[in-house]
């Protein structure tokens, strides 16, 4: 190898493929493998298997006639992605240029080509991979046949195929090529370096699959699957091949899925339904979910200025004839009036070719937004590869009841519309009706490896119908002069006349408005010219108003030009300004850890003996041993040792978290003293000084105690922003926000604000909305802002989006608040969230000095401090973080 790889570790693939736990610990397992067992030709199978098995005891038979190793992926971790760092790591560590992916159907093939092969797939694996001189060359169908395939300038060569291309003795990859002059299938089993990815490993552990993949003798097979077990006979076997298990229950806890929720009916029992009755209740209560995380979706896109996501239902029927009858009563006016009439898809094996092709493409199709289809039925189980983020709900009528089964239902629904959670709970879920199989679910919820927890139930009755309301200016631009104004544009007081100026100084306002708060606007220069036509627009379509405007035509023109001109100053200035930020150096990633206590109930070591072992030489075995005391370690300084162990974890800064790091070790000194004494403590700790060290970083790199930090970033003003974005909401209940609720105050809209540049808010929390009390009725307060999610566009702890509280805006300063419960007040994220903020307030007032603006503070409230008779100046001088 020409190019220098030893920058390409697994810790470097890690951080440039993002890859998620699970493959970083299988990229992690196979590069332990390797160092010991190197694969090539004709190895000896039965010493590499016993290396392997020391390593990973799980791995009991290889199952073929070469070194393969399975790695068990819950669905939607990331096969495909775990693939391409595969690929790179054994090209940049070992120098291996040809891989064969095996897929097990078409719809698995076509995606494994375009995510292996096509640089404009947004799926690309290897997207910002620098170590190809050309991107691998994905070689298919009968690319074989091209006479330059031996003068490919790509290195890495990946061939994709399907197990049914050469499983079978007449295919054609078997018969001689002129170009080759030899056939594919012989110049595939004959490379020294060729290395076998299986995707959807189970289908090849059947004896026809396997002695297929066996005659291409691969030095290495590496399978993917989410299933680790597969039919011989009547029998199930588990793979005995497995070297890596990551279950769909963890994958849900660590949130790299949605989480499946149970739906049910309090107080019912469903035996005493018959089956018709009981698949009509779970279809009404299935579109009720469906209803409601569509409007959720609608509300949270328009929110956040991202894609629109479509979701849809998924009914799962016994037979053909059951999925009939379900598809006839839900096209029917008797289901929810007919609306699903043209939104409802049936897919199964009796349909003519051409009806169920034109189906499939529906059902491949149905995340477009312009697909109609919301309700998708079906017998067989969707096959793999259909890999889709918009499933939502999932409604089983009479099928079976399996944990499998079910876990490959919920499997279809799990994967993340955008990419990882967004911390709504509708959003960031999949609803299954369970009705049925509720006693069931909540039994198996019970056991540490479901997928389902207790908690995770939502019962019908108590899914209340949401409303949705976007929030208005608080505005009072409009005229009531109206007599000044005819007089001035020298035109009669009719009533015609009169109606025409308020009606248009109305449409002038709602049209600025309506612009002004957009998203998609905020990067535009506001042009007066678009209102002018939107509102005559408006006037045009109102017969009694064009008449009169067309009569005066000149003079109203320009004064609809000069009052849309004066409104929008005037809208202008009821908003926050937000200076707007860019980063002109990332500067460098740092790990920053909060103070916490170590759990010391998982170090158990205990002091190790001083035991000299004696073997005999002729006879193995005879072996005595001389016993003595604990190993006398005086003068051994074991604070010192661990210190030194942990400051060479590359996470951890010593100069940054020295005391904690003292305090951490010494609670472990502090834990083995008491039990054994000094000395046995010494001898722990010298005896086990790795994996003490280990189990501290460990710890020290839970979620719980660190974040990410960037230090030494440089950021600029460019701009600033002088319009605020309107905020859509889903809510249940409508108050005042004098008013007392009722209710979930998440689910509370609170209108009645008029000093806040929107006239209603939604809050998180009880001490958010008795602050929103205080600032609304405060003298010293101007102007105040719920901030919209997009408001900011600003990020910390490694992309998360800064969502502020509250901006407080006074005649001498604006304020950025957060409100925190005292409970979270040292939570890493609520530490990250203060030094973003911090920092940017530091840097727009350091700019408004320069430029004529107001000074930026940053206050972080603990929740208990606010009372309703607070004043906002006493809470500023108290909270105030400089």
């Amino acid at each position: 190898m020409n190019k220098d790889f030893s920058m390409y570790t697994t810790n470097y693939l890690n951080g440039v493929m993002s890859l998620r736990r699970p493959q970083k610990e299988s990229i992690e397992i196979l590069k332990n493998i390797l160092k010991c067992v190197y694969p090539s030709k004709n190895m000896d199978l039965k010493k590499a298997l016993h290396q392997v098995n020391e390593l990973y005891p799980t791995c009991t038979d290889f199952e073929r006639e070469f070194m393969s190793l399975s790695f068990i992926l819950a669905t939607g971790v990331g096969k495909t992605r775990l693939m391409g760092a595969f690929i790179t790591y054994l090209y940049t560590k070992y120098g291996l240029k040809n891989f064969f992916v095996v897929a097990p159907g078409t719809t698995v093939f076509n995606k494994l080509r375009k995510d292996l092969g096509d640089p404009a797939n947004p799926k690309y694996v290897f997207k910002g991979i620098g170590c190809f001189n050309n991107p691998p060359q994905i070689i298919s169908n009968e690319d074989y046949k091209d006479r330059n395939i031996s003068l490919l300038e790509s290195e890495v060569k990946i061939f994709v195929y399907n197990i049914s291309k050469f499983d079978k003795e007449n295919v054609k990859i078997r018969a001689v090529n002129e170009y080759l002059g030899d056939s594919f299938f012989n110049q595939l089993s004959q490379m020294e370096d060729l290395v076998m990815i299986m995707d959807e490993a189970h289908h090849y552990h059947g004896d026809k699959g396997a002695l297929a993949l066996n005659e291409i003798k691969p030095i290495l097979g590496l399978e993917l699957t989410a299933t680790p077990y597969y039919n011989k006979g009547s029998k199930q076997l588990q793979f005995k091949n497995a070297v890596y298990e990551y279950p769909l229950s963890e994958s849900i806890k660590d949130g790299y899925t949605r989480t499946p929720f149970a739906v049910t009916r309090k107080d019912v029992n469903f035996y005493n339904f018959g089956d018709d009755m009981l698949d009509q209740i779970m279809l009404q209560d299935g579109v009720t979910c469906h209803e409601n995380i569509k409007q959720h979706l609608e509300v949270f896109a328009e929110n956040n200025s991202v894609k629109k996501i479509k979701p849809f239902m998924m009914v799962v029927c016994k037979d053909t004839e059951h999925a009939t009858k379900i598809y006839e009563y839900i096209t029917s006016k008797v289901f929810r009036n007919g609306s699903y009439y043209n939104k409802t898809l049936i897919i199964h094996s009796n349909q003519s070719k051409a009806k169920r092709e034109g189906n499939i493409q529906l059902l491949l199709d149905v995340e477009s937004a312009d697909n109609p289809i919301e309700i998708v039925i079906h017998v067989d189980m969707l096959k793999e590869g259909w890999d889709v983020n918009n499933l939502y709900t999932i409604v089983p009528l009479r099928t079976a009841a399996s944990k499998i089964l079910r876990e490959q239902m919920i499997g279809r629904g799990l994967r993340l519309p955008y990419g990882e959670r967004v911390g709504e709970t509708e959003i960031d879920s999949v609803m299954l009706t369970a009705h049925d199989k509720f006693e069931e679910l909540l039994r198996e919820a019970q056991k540490g490896e479901s997928i389902f927890k207790a908690g995770n139930v939502i019962q019908i009755e108590k899914m209340e119908k949401i409303e949705v309301a976007t929030t208005q200016m608080n505005l009072e631009l409009i005229d009531d002069e109206i007599g000044n104004t005819c007089n001035l544009l020298k035109l009669e007081c009719s009533s015609e006349n009169t109606k025409f100026i308020k009606k248009t100084q109305e449409f002038i306002q709602d049209s600025i408005v309506k612009q002004l708060t957009k998203p998609e606007n905020q990067k535009e220069n506001f042009i007066t010219g678009m209102i002018v036509k939107e509102v005559a627009n408006s006037i045009n379509e109102d017969k009694d108003l064009s008449k009169v405007f067309e009569a005066n035509r000149f003079p109203l023109m320009e004064w609809l030009q000069d009052k849309t001109e004066e409104y929008t100053v005037k809208t202008l200035e009821k908003f926050i300004p937000i200076p707007l930020i860019t980063i002109t150096d990332h500067g460098m990633a740092e790990y920053k850890f909060v103070n916490f206590d170590l759990d010391t109930s998982e170090f158990n070591h205990v002091p190790i003996k001083n035991e000299l072992l004696i073997q005999n030489l002729e006879n193995m075995k005879s072996i005595s041993n001389i016993k003595g005391g604990y190993i006398d370690f005086d003068g051994y300084n074991p604070k010192k040792i661990l210190i030194g162990q942990l400051r060479e974890k590359p996470e951890i800064d010593y100069e940054q978290c020295s005391d904690l790091l003292f305090k951490l070790v010494s609670q472990v000194v502090s834990h083995y003293e008491k039990l054994y004494g000094q000395n046995g403590m010494q001898n722990i700790i010298m005896m086990n000084k790795k994996d003490i060290a280990d189990k501290i970083y460990n710890q020290m790199m839970r979620e719980e105690h660190f974040y990410h930090s960037v230090g030494l970033i440089d950021e600029q003003i460019i701009d600033l922003k002088r319009r605020n974005l309107a905020t859509k909401y889903n809510y249940t209940y409508q108050k005042n926000l004098y008013e007392e609720f009722e209710g979930s105050i998440g689910q509370t809209l609170f209108t009645g604000i008029c000093k806040g540049v929107f006239d209603k808010a939604k809050f998180d929390s009880q001490p958010e909305l008795i602050f929103a009390r205080v600032i609304e009725r405060d003298g010293d307060v101007n102007n105040w802002l719920r901030p919209n999610p997009k408001e900011f566009n600003l990020y910390y702890d490694n992309g998360k989006r800064y969502e502020p509280d509250f901006v407080v805006e006074t005649d001498d300063a604006i304020y950025l608040v957060e409100v925190k419960g005292e409970d979270k007040l040292n939570h890493p994220d609520v530490l990250a969230k203060k030094e973003r903020a911090i920092n940017y307030c530091r840097i727009s007032t350091s700019w408004g000095k320069a430029n004529g603006y107001k000074q930026w503070k940053y206050l972080f409230i603990p929740a208990g401090q606010i009372y309703s008779n607070s004043s906002f100046l006493n809470l500023a001088a108290r909270f105030e973080h400089l």
